[in-house]
């Protein structure tokens, strides 16, 4: 009798699992994306960031450290006159420094959307109060992804809309753009490393008085 039970629970546990594993797979690749964003707690990367106006265009290298909760933080490494340069903000108030005049610049956010707009947790925002949005299977880099566009609320015309490409197998960014009112691409953010909720040391989001 007891041989009957245990196998009898074995069975359940089997089920209970092999229905899991059936529900994850079901899961399509636009579902998966859309799940591992909206669970994303914090994230940290590596990107080259690219800024197109009519005055010409400016190449950097960045780190970026996001937290669900607002705070961000950006670096610039690189090119060298540039270096060493960051923008933190703690959730209350914006620090940038530049340490080759030794200097803080401190002041209060103004309440302005856009402040943030090079982070994903801003387009995830922008992208579930669409009414209009777009998705699609494109290629990029030889690697499948599937690109998410977003509405940029506010009327600014150097930020009108943005695409998000992710990669389909790795559920991780590629590749953000930010267009303006006519569809020119304003910002380009090429990304080279990305670590979904990674450990980030609270000194990083903190201004030093």
């Amino acid at each position: 009798m007891k041989k009957v039970i245990c196998a009898l629970c074995i069975a359940c546990i089997s089920i209970v699992f092999s229905s899991c594993s059936n529900a994850q797979q079901s899961l399509t690749e636009m579902e998966k994306i859309q799940k591992q964003l909206n669970e994303m707690e914090n994230y940290q990367c590596t990107a080259t960031m690219e800024r197109f106006s009519n005055k010409g265009n400016n190449t950097y290298e960045t780190k970026q450290y996001f937290k669900a909760t607002g705070q961000y933080r950006l670096e610039l490494t690189a090119p060298e006159a540039v270096a060493g340069n960051y923008t933190v903000f703690d959730g209350k108030t914006i620090c940038q420094y530049n340490p080759h005049i030794h200097e803080k610049i401190k002041r209060d956010v103004p309440e302005n959307q856009q402040r943030n707009e090079l982070f994903l947790g801003q387009f995830l925002k922008n992208y579930m109060q669409s009414e209009e949005v777009s998705v699609e299977a494109a290629a990029l880099d030889e690697s499948r992804c599937t690109v998410l566009e977003a509405v940029i609320p506010g009327g600014s015309p150097a930020m009108a809309t943005e695409k998000l490409w992710v990669d389909n197998e790795t559920l991780k960014p590629v590749q953000f753009v930010i267009y303006d009112k006519e569809g020119n691409e304003t910002y380009r953010l090429t990304y080279h490393t990305f670590e979904y909720d990674a450990v980030l040391e609270e000194s990083l989001f903190t201004i030093a008085e």
